[in-house]
């Protein structure tokens, strides 16, 4: 079978590779679609020290079971699942736990059942304790954050604000049922935020952006004693501009992160089940999609976001 490894920055070769074998408890997936995620671009762009190459990525799988383990009674060859994998999801065929996969219900396709960032956005969400009533504002309405937002409304929040540079994406937010969108390089925020609360800012402030202006931003707008959620990913060092500010607001600091594997399933099953009944829509999330052998190409539609973009996703027929 075929894999896409990579060797260095830029550096990705296609390879010829043994079929996974199958466990007692495992299943064989023919791999459909694997999502590019934005932690993997920092490898993918310059060599990271401390991480070993070549490097196997690829984690946001979906496909169609093609061998069962002996051990395995609940699924059946060619049901469709969404995978949560440690890797490796840039190939024909990936083998996994049997309890790491969540069938996909027949109206959603391959490329929109991508188990891992719900994973992300369902625990976060859960980590934050959203009750009914909060206004909300998520800074960064990238495809993560369109994710986060649809979840969010199902919580009962009172408002759900959407905050970005790119007016395309604000414009997707809008249609997905957020009640305010803001143009950070076109308005002024403090005070549009200011004049829809009252004055005291948001319930909860959640950073979506990945970097350190959206982190700023995101306590700038935060209530006193608001919970202040750090959601996006963060490669490397960031500077709090003002942690004295922070500490004399009193936030309620939350890493929406998780790292526990069975944290990180229950998401996935959550998740999918709302993927499943239609209480998130991914369908115009999925904006560019590559063959494996225009992988890099994808990857650079994911670094550089040319018009429109939301989403690289991998295809493999």
């Amino acid at each position: 079978m075929k894999q896409a490894i990579l060797y260095g920055p830029h550096d990705w070769r296609i390879e010829e590779v043994s079929t996974p074998l199958v466990g007692k408890d495992e299943l064989l997936i023919r791999v459909k679609a694997c999502g590019v995620c934005h932690s993997e671009i920092h490898q993918w762009d310059e060599k990271v020290s401390g991480l070993d190459y070549p490097r196997y990525i690829g984690h946001e799988v979906a496909g169609e079971i093609v061998d069962i383990g002996k051990d395995v009674k609940e699924y059946r060859l060619g049901d469709r699942v969404a995978v949560w994998a440690d890797g490796n999801g840039y190939s024909e065929k990936i083998s996994v736990k049997s309890n790491q996969v969540f069938k996909i219900s027949g109206d959603i396709s391959f490329d929109e059942a991508l188990a891992e960032p719900i994973a992300c956005t369902t625990n976060a969400v859960i980590k934050s304790d959203i009750q009914m009533g909060d206004t909300i504002a998520i800074v960064g309405t990238g495809f993560m954050g369109l994710i986060l937002l649809q979840q969010l409304k199902h919580k009962g929040a009172k408002s759900v604000i959407a905050i970005d540079v790119r007016d395309d994406m604000l414009s997707v937010a809008k249609k997905l049922g957020v009640d305010l969108i803001i143009n950070s390089k076109k308005q002024n925020i403090k005070q549009v935020i200011n004049e829809y609360t009252g004055g005291k800012g948001v319930d909860v402030s959640i950073e979506a952006g990945g970097n350190e202006a959206t982190l700023n931003l995101t306590a700038d707008i935060c209530k006193m004693e608001g919970k202040l959620v750090i959601f996006g990913y963060h490669p490397g060092l960031r500077t709090i501009k003002d942690l004295g500010f922070w500490n004399w607001m009193a936030f309620n600091i939350i890493n929406a992160h998780v790292r526990d594997l069975k944290t990180i399933l229950n998401g996935c099953r959550i998740g999918m089940e709302m993927l499943n009944s239609g209480k998130i829509n991914m369908k115009p999330l999925i904006t560019h999609k590559f063959g494996l052998e225009n992988i890099e190409n994808a990857f650079l539609a994911a670094k550089n976001k040319p018009g429109s973009f939301i989403k690289s996703v991998i295809v493999i027929e």
